[in-house]
């Protein structure tokens, strides 16, 4: 059962688009081009500026597992009721915008925080297909809250909130013999993501209107008191994005495109439970998206993936 759970995880991930097809950005680069061809840079590095905050705050929202040190579906006479608290940060990447030494100008580097909360509900125990082999088609309902922390220097509020609502299918529930696997779908919502760039040429913004759907794939099994999981995933954006680029002296371009991106997952962890509570920790890595047409290598590679680390604490009530 291991081994075939491993298959299924390498072809989510192997099978999942990473060439240009996966992404739709060039739409809103050749728009802002052709309106503004005497600056194309700060079209290119305007939507590499989007599509970073963009999959690196997503994926802060989203991170491994679905709800941390719960790998599979919720056991039978058992509490049926996890709440959790995770702290999770990740070093995000996005471009200078204007290639000029400004005031206020964002940093290619950045750490982006989160405190989460995760309540997950059992609502249907499942199908017994043998004594050992159950919680087949098991239903758990998710709910999370989010709270993003931002560094002042990239122009965003400093904290900013969001939530995720979603389910959890088993596949199968954890025995003495078997992992526990299961297949979970959420939807994240958060507010406009607006960010702004001026110089002594032209000055650049940015409105994104997030849209953002997960799907994680966990496989665990508990040994004794400690509990190790591992898993993959997707996340899918399609946002739409508005590009506002103003040359000095003349009047501002305004360009809106849909930007569409898929970024697998990959991610483990392990737990040590004590009575009802749980302590785990949880690392990961999401795949940077492809190169974008027209732009050459620079200070950051937006090629780049992103790790993250997250630290957590489950609670289990009936």
């Amino acid at each position: 059962m291991s081994t075939r759970a491993l298959a299924l995880l390498i072809l989510l991930v192997s099978s999942s688009p990473s060439t240009g097809s996966s992404q739709q950005v060039q739409p809103l680069v050749s728009g802002c081009v052709d309106g503004t061809p005497q600056i194309p840079h700060a079209c290119v590095d305007g939507t590499l500026a989007a599509r970073g905050l963009l999959t690196d705050t997503g994926l802060l929202l989203g991170l491994g597992s679905a709800a941390p040190g719960s790998w599979g579906p919720l056991r039978r006479n058992a509490p049926r009721f996890e709440v959790s608290f995770r702290a999770a940060g990740l070093r995000a990447h996005i471009p200078v915008i204007t290639h000029e030494r400004v005031t206020g100008l964002a940093k290619t580097e950045f750490v982006l925080g989160t405190i989460q909360g995760n309540l997950i509900a059992g609502l249907f125990e499942g199908f017994q297909v043998k004594p050992t082999v159950g919680g087949l088609f098991s239903l758990d309902l998710m709910a999370q809250g989010n709270l993003l922390f931002f560094p002042k220097e990239i122009g965003l509020d400093s904290r900013m909130g969001a939530f995720s609502l979603g389910m959890r299918l088993g596949l199968v529930r954890e025995t003495f013999t078997l992992p526990g696997i299961a297949l979970s779908i959420s939807r994240r919502f958060m507010g406009p993501l607006t960010l702004d760039w001026e110089s002594g040429h032209y000055s650049t913004g940015l409105v994104i209107e997030p849209s953002i759907s997960s799907v994680r794939l966990t496989i665990g099994k508990s040994m004794s008191s400690l509990g190790f999981m591992a898993g993959a995933g997707l996340d899918s954006h399609n946002s739409e994005v508005k590009l506002t680029v103003l040359p000095k002296g003349s009047h501002p371009a305004e360009f809106n495109a849909p930007l569409v991106l898929l970024r697998p997952v990959l991610f483990s962890g392990v737990s040590l439970s004590l009575l009802i509570l749980q302590l785990s920790t949880e690392v990961g890595w999401a795949f940077g998206p492809p190169m974008l047409e027209g732009h050459a290598l620079g200070p950051i590679d937006p090629t780049q993936g992103s790790g993250f680390l997250s630290l957590a604490a489950r609670l289990s009530v009936r």
